[in-house]
C-alpha cells in the first residue's frame, strides 16, 4: 500500500501543476527566482566572511571549520524543534487523517507516511540555507567536486535524522499525555526555544570576529578550535566526515558516514515499530475537546460596553469579540506575538549598534529606516492581516447567510490590526529616532510616515486578503506563501519605494538647508510631492478595499 500513498502525493502535486493558471505560474516562477537571488546573496556572503576568517593567521585554518560545527549544531536543533511542531500538526491534525484511518491501511503505514511529510516540511528550507554556506566554504578551503558530492548525499539524511528526533517527542508526548493541550505547550515551548536562539545568536555581536582588535582574544582559544564540538551528535558526524574527507582520512570520513545513515535508517525503524501501539492512542486523545473548568460567571465583555456608548456598531461589535476570543484560545498567536518582541528587541539593538559618529548621518539613517521598520510592518501584517479573511475558513458561508453586509465584516477586520500593525510601527521608528539622535524634521517626518504606512498595509492587508481568499488551507502558512501574499509583499514593498522617492526632494533641502544658507526649495516641488503623497496612499487605502469588496460579494464557498 506504500506505493499507492506515493502515487497520491505524485499525482496530487501533478494535477495542482496542471492545473495551475498563467498567472500562478508566473507567481511560482516569481517566488523561485526570488528565492535563488536570496541563496546567491547569502552565498557572496558566506563567502566574504569565511575567506576573511580564513586569511587570519595562525588559527585561519581551524576557524571556518570551528563556525560550521556551530552552524550544524544550530540548524540540527532547529530541524529537531521544528520537527516536533510540524509532527503535531501533521500527525494528528491533517485534513486528510480520517479518510486514511478509514482506509484498508495500517497505523503503521499512515505513520510512516505522514511522517515523511512532516520531515520534509520541517526541515527542506533550512537545508536550503546551509547549501550556499557549504559551497563558500569549499570555494574557500579549495574542494573537489567530491566534497560537495558527499555534502549533498549527506544532507538528506542529516536533516532527517533531525526532524526524526522531534518526532519521536511528539509521539512520546502524545503518548503520554494525549489531548489538545499538548499541542498548545508544545507550539509555546518550541517557538520560545526558537526565540531565545533567535536572540542570543545576535546580541553575542558575532561581528566581533571579524574586528582585528578582538582576534587576540579570539587566539587564546586555539585548544577550544581545535576541539570537536557536541562530537558525540550527528552535526559533527557531518562536519567531521567533510574534514575528514577533505585532508584524505578516507577512513574517518567512512566511519562518520555510515553512522549518519544508519543512525537514520535505526531510528526510522524504531519510530515505525513503535507507532503501532503509541501513535493511535496519542491521535485519538487530540481528538477530544478541550476541558473546562467550574463556571465562574458570565463577565461583560469590552465590545458590549463600546456597543452601550455607541462606540461601535451592534454587528461590528458581536465580529470583534468572535475574533478577539478566537485570538486568545489560539496559542499559535502567542508564539507569533513573542516573535514579533523578539525582532523588535534585535532589531532596535541592532540600531544602537551602528558605528555612526556623524549627526548628519544619523538623521539620515533614520530616514532610510523608515523602509526597514515599514518592511517589518508589513512581514507582520502578512501573518496577521492579509490571511484573516482567509481564517474564517469553511464557516464563512454563516457570515454569507447571516444578516451582515461584507463591508461590516471587512471593517471589523480593519479596526482588530490597525491597532497592532500602528504600535509596532511608532515604537520602532520613534525608539530608533531616539537611539539615533536624529533631529526635529527627520523625527517628526518618519514618525508621520510609519504611521500613515502602517494604516495603509492594514487596508491592503484586509483588501488583498480578500481578493485572494483561501478558505479550504489546513495551514496558515499556505496562505502566506499563496500568490496573495507575494502580490500582498511586492505591493507593501513597492508603497515604501515609492514614499522614499517623494519625500526624498523634501529631504534633501532639509539637509542642503544645514549645510548651505542660501538653499531653498521650490514650493511648487513641494506641493507636487504632498500631492503625490497622497494620491499614493488613496490608491493603497481605497483600490485594495474596492477590490475586496467586489470580490468577496462574488465569492462561492
Amino acid at each position: 500500500m506504500m506505493p499507492v500513498l506515493l502515487k497520491r502525493r505524485l499525482q496530487s502535486s501533478f494535477n495542482s501543476f496542471v492545473s495551475m493558471q498563467k498567472w500562478e505560474f508566473f507567481v511560482r516562477m516569481s517566488f523561485m527566482a526570488a528565492g535563488l537571488a536570496i541563496l546567491c546573496g547569502m552565498y557572496f556572503w558566506f563567502y566574504r566572511v569565511l575567506n576573511y576568517l580564513y586569511g587570519i593567521s595562525i588559527i585561519g585554518q581551524l576557524l571556518p571549520w570551528k563556525l560550521s560545527s556551530m552552524a550544524f549544531l544550530l540548524m540540527f536543533s532547529m530541524v529537531s524543534i521544528s520537527g516536533l511542531i510540524a509532527a503535531m500538526t501533521t500527525l494528528y491534525y491533517s485534513y486528510d487523517l480520517k479518510f486514511l484511518f478509514s482506509s484498508p491501511l495500517s497505523v503503521r503505514r499512515i505513520f510512516f507516511d505522514k511522517t515523511v511529510e512532516a520531515s520534509l516540511y520541517s526541515s527542506w528550507t533550512l537545508a536550503a540555507v546551509m547549501v550556499p554556506y557549504i559551497f563558500a566554504l569549499g570555494r574557500v578551503i579549495g574542494a573537489g567536486l567530491f566534497f560537495y558530492i558527499y555534502f549533498l548525499a549527506l544532507l538528506v539524511p542529516y536533516v532527517l535524522l533531525g526532524a526524526a528526533f522531534g518526532i519521536m517527542l511528539s509521539l512520546g508526548l502524545m503518548y503520554w499525555f494525549p489531548t489538545s493541550r499538548t499541542r498548545d505547550i508544545v507550539w509555546l515551548l518550541g517557538s520560545s526555544a526558537m526565540i531565545g536562539a533567535y536572540m542570543m545568536l545576535r546580541f553575542v555581536q558575532p561581528e566581533r570576529l571579524t574586528r582585528p582588535d578582538a582576534l587576540e582574544v579570539v587566539s587564546k582559544y586555539l585548544q577550544y578550535l581545535q576541539a570537536p564540538t557536541a562530537k558525540y551528535l550527528p552535526s559533527w558526524w557531518l562536519v567531521g566526515g567533510m574534514q575528514a574527507f577533505h585532508y584524505g582520512r578516507y577512513g574517518d570520513f567512512a566511519l562518520c558516514a555510515s553512522g549518519l545513515v544508519l543512525s537514520v535508517f535505526a531510528l526510522y525503524g524504531l519510530l515505525v515499530y513503535f507507532s503501532k501501539w503509541a501513535y493511535m492512542k496519542g491521535f485519538s486523545g487530540a481528538q477530544e475537546g478541550m476541558r473546562q473548568g467550574p463556571n465562574k460567571g458570565f463577565v461583560e465583555p469590552l465590545e458590549r460596553k463600546m456597543i452601550y456608548t455607541g462606540m461601535m456598531e451592534t454587528v461590528q461589535g458581536t465580529l470583534l469579540w468572535k475574533d478577539r476570543k478566537l485570538f486568545m484560545r489560539d496559542v499559535r498567536y502567542w508564539s507569533q506575538g513573542a516573535l514579533i518582541l523578539a525582532i523588535m528587541a534585535v532589531y532596535l539593538f541592532s540600531i544602537r549598534q551602528l558605528p555612526l559618529d556623524s549627526g548628519d548621518l544619523k538623521s539620515l539613517i533614520s530616514f532610510l529606516n523608515i523602509s526597514v521598520a515599514g518592511f517589518v510592518v508589513a512581514s507582520i501584517g502578512l501573518r496577521f492581516t492579509f490571511p484573516s479573511i482567509s481564517l474564517e475558513g469553511k464557516s464563512f458561508w454563516i457570515l454569507r447567510s447571516s444578516p451582515v453586509s461584507l463591508r461590516s465584516v471587512l471593517k471589523e477586520k480593519l479596526v482588530l490590526w490597525t491597532l497592532p500593525s500602528f504600535l509596532v510601527g511608532t515604537v520602532l521608528v520613534a525608539w530608533s529616532n531616539v537611539l539615533l539622535g536624529a533631529d526635529a524634521f527627520i523625527s517628526i517626518l518618519s514618525l508621520f510616515t510609519i504611521a500613515v504606512a502602517s494604516i495603509a498595509f492594514c487596508f491592503m492587508g484586509v483588501g488583498l486578503g480578500a481578493v485572494f481568499p483561501r478558505f479550504n488551507v489546513e495551514n496558515i502558512h499556505q496562505i502566506e506563501s499563496s500568490a496573495g501574499g507575494f502580490i500582498y509583499m511586492a505591493a507593501c514593498i513597492g508603497y515604501l519605494a515609492l514614499v522614499l522617492v517623494i519625500e526624498s526632494y523634501p529631504v534633501r533641502y532639509h539637509f542642503m538647508g544645514r549645510f548651505y544658507s542660501n538653499a531653498s526649495p521650490d514650493w511648487r516641488l513641494e506641493s507636487l510631492c504632498a500631492l503625490a503623497y497622497v494620491a499614493l496612499n488613496a490608491v493603497a487605502i481605497v483600490l485594495p478595499w474596492k477590490l475586496g469588496l467586489k470580490t468577496l460579494e462574488s465569492c462561492e464557498i
